[in-house]
């Protein structure tokens, strides 16, 4: 009696030292400070309108590009028949500016004509009015001089013109610009009546229904992108083991009985203490040494993500498990 008793005592230690033996060697660091988490897009209009069309519904999948909804469209017709009106009167407005350019050159030619004879009129008739006996009176000779200078104010009246016709002709152009700009400004906000999905995902949070005003910038719904990994926090002193690459065992509390395989993608730059709103500061005097936790982002398996997207849903509690060997723990 008192040999087996013996033996069972023995094998009671050698089990114990067994146990210590294992949990000292073993090799896996486990965190339950892990989640789900993903990218949420909000998605707001980029003009303002009435909903006229609304495409989709709670909790639905959509693809990157489809519609999500549409906006009345009248309003922005309005603002590109406006555009292209102000671009037509530009166009005339040109259109009118050239042909007094046309006109001044033509008038300057002429008048260059009649001051060049003018000119020679004059100094015929200052000769002759010069001669003795005179071949012309004194009032025939200021005649010609008034026929030379008013020819010289014709060409710079010309010239005038078409320097007034060249500056509307610019101003036409500039307006023709401006039409343009404006009327590809209201294509813009033309298209803008339908609002698209940004990526692919899941609508959620949608507060927007048909017939609401709704303004640019104002969110309506949120999709919730298909990737979606897992920010598992370790703390500082498990990271030792932890390196990109290092195969991770997860499963996620809303999933029971289902083992997911990832890896390890990156580590934070900084602990969540220093991404906190309040940073801890140790030189005030009062310091008390934490653990600190620094968020280990780990992604599932491709497989894994196909088959059961639906339900990794960013937010769900998971547990995680890394050897550093990346065998199963």
């Amino acid at each position: 009696m008192k040999l087996a008793l013996r033996i069972i005592g023995g094998l009671l230690v050698l089990g114990t030292l067994a146990a210590l033996l294992f949990f000292w060697l073993d090799r896996t660091e486990t965190t339950t400070d892990a989640y789900v988490t993903g990218r949420i897009h909000p998605v707001a209009p980029r003009v303002t309108g009435t909903v006229l069309v609304l495409r989709v519904d709670d909790n639905q999948h959509v693809k990157a590009g489809d519609v999500l909804l549409e906006l009345d469209t009248r309003d922005f017709d309005v603002r590109v028949e406006q555009a292209r009106a102000e671009i037509a009167r530009a166009r005339g407005q040109l259109a009118s500016a050239e042909a007094q350019i046309a006109e001044a050159t033509a008038a300057i030619v002429a008048a260059d004509a009649a001051a060049r004879k003018t000119v020679l009129d004059l100094r015929r008739a200052g000769e002759l009015v010069n001669e003795t006996p005179r071949g012309i009176s004194r009032q025939e000779y200021d005649a010609a001089k008034a026929a030379a200078d008013s020819a010289a104010a014709n060409r710079k009246s010309a010239e005038a013109r078409k320097v007034a016709a060249t500056a509307a002709r610019e101003i036409a152009r500039a307006q023709i610009a401006t039409g343009e700009a404006a009327l590809h400004d209201a294509q813009l906000a033309y298209g803008y009546t339908r609002v698209l999905a940004p990526v692919s995902g899941y609508v959620g949070r949608r507060t927007v229904e048909v017939g609401a005003r709704v303004n640019a910038g104002q969110t309506l719904l949120s999709i919730v992108s298909d990737e979606v990994w897992v920010v598992a926090n370790f703390k500082e002193t498990q990271l030792a083991r932890i390196r990109p690459g290092t195969r991770a065992h997860m499963t996620v509390d809303a999933l029971p009985g289902i083992a997911f395989v990832g890896k390890v993608d990156s580590l934070s730059p900084a602990s969540g203490s220093q991404f906190a709103l309040l940073p801890p500061d140790n030189a005030t005097g009062n310091f008390t040494k934490v653990v600190q936790r620094v968020p280990v982002k780990i992604l599932f398996s491709p497989d894994d993500l196909h088959r059961y997207r639906e339900r990794l849903t960013p937010g769900l509690s998971t547990v995680v498990k890394i050897r550093a060997d990346g065998t199963s723990p």
